[in-house]
C-alpha cells in the first residue's frame, strides 16, 4: 500500500538515480564526441540537436503524462534514454557520420522530455491522495539536495571511470543505470490520485495546447 513516506522515498530514489546516471557523461561528453571523429563544430551541433529535441518534444511528451499517466511517461523516458545512450556508444565505436549523431542526440532530448515534470506531478498527486499534510516545499527541498549531491558525484565519477578505462565506459554505465531504474519505477510508481484526461489523444491535445499558447 502506498503511503506518504513510501512515496517520498520513491521520489528521492528516482531523483538520485536519474541525476546520477545523467551526470556521468557531463564532464566528458564533448571529448567523447571529438574522439568519435566529429569536428569542433559538429560536436557543438550535436549538443544543439539534443536541445532541439527537448524543445520539439516537450509538448507531446507532456500530453502523454497527462493522458496516459505519469508512470508510463517515466518508463518511456528511462527506456528511451537507455537505448539512445547505448546508441551513442555504437556511433562512437564506428565513427558514424554527423547526421546519425544528430538523430540520436534528438532521441536523448526526447528521453529527457518524458521526465520533465512527470515525476513532480506524480509526487504531488500521490501525496495529496494519501492525505499528506506536510509542506511540499520541504519535500522538494530534500529533492534539490539529493540532486546536487548526485550531480557532483556523477560528474566526478564519470571522469574517473573514463580515465581508468576509456571514454565509452561511462556511457555504457549510464545506459545500464537507466535500464536498472525501470525496476523501481515499475514496482513503486503507481498513478495514485491521478485522473487521466479520458478520451484525450496525444496529438489532438498537443495541437490544443499549441493553439491556446498562440492566442
Amino acid at each position: 500500500m502506498d503511503t506518504a513516506s513510501s512515496i517520498q522515498r520513491t521520489y528521492l530514489v528516482l531523483l538520485l538515480g536519474n541525476t546520477l546516471a545523467a551526470s556521468l557523461i557531463w564532464g566528458i561528453n564533448t571529448i567523447f564526441l571529438l574522439d568519435a571523429g566529429l569536428s569542433n563544430l559538429e560536436a557543438f551541433a550535436a549538443n544543439a540537436f539534443f536541445t532541439a529535441g527537448m524543445v520539439l518534444f516537450e509538448v507531446p511528451t507532456g500530453v502523454v503524462a497527462d493522458t496516459v499517466g505519469r508512470r508510463a511517461s517515466y518508463l518511456l523516458g528511462t527506456v528511451t534514454l537507455a537505448a539512445s545512450t547505448l546508441l551513442y556508444v555504437l556511433l562512437w565505436r564506428i565513427h558514424a557520420p554527423f547526421w546519425q549523431w544528430a538523430v540520436v542526440s534528438m532521441l536523448i532530448g526526447l528521453g529527457f522530455t518524458f521526465f520533465s515534470g512527470a515525476v513532480e506531478a506524480w509526487l504531488v498527486d500521490a501525496l495529496k491522495a494519501t492525505g499528506f499534510t506536510g509542506a511540499l516545499e520541504s519535500v522538494f527541498g530534500r529533492g534539490q539536495v539529493v540532486t546536487g549531491v548526485a550531480m557532483l558525484t556523477g560528474s566526478v565519477a564519470g571522469g574517473l571511470i573514463a580515465q581508468a578505462t576509456n571514454l565509452g565506459v561511462p556511457f555504457v554505465v549510464r545506459g545500464l543505470m537507466f535500464v536498472a531504474l525501470v525496476v523501481p519505477a515499475f514496482r513503486r510508481v503507481h498513478d495514485v490520485g491521478f485522473n487521466p484526461e479520458l478520451g484525450g489523444r496525444v496529438w489532438t491535445e498537443g495541437r490544443k495546447i499549441t493553439t491556446d499558447g498562440n492566442d
